[in-house]
């Protein structure tokens, strides 16, 4: 009973931190992406 309920607690902790990770890359991108915009318009 104590692996079945590691096993799940990993998973979830391993989906969390792939989605925050991701979501993360994606702000950075966005970042990236206005502070390039930004210096092409002048």
């Amino acid at each position: 009973m104590f692996w079945f309920r590691l096993i799940i607690v990993g998973f979830f902790s391993f989906t969390a931190l792939s989605l925050v990770s991701y979501q993360s890359i994606e702000i950075i991108h966005a970042v990236f992406d206005f502070i390039r915009d930004k210096h092409q318009l002048k």
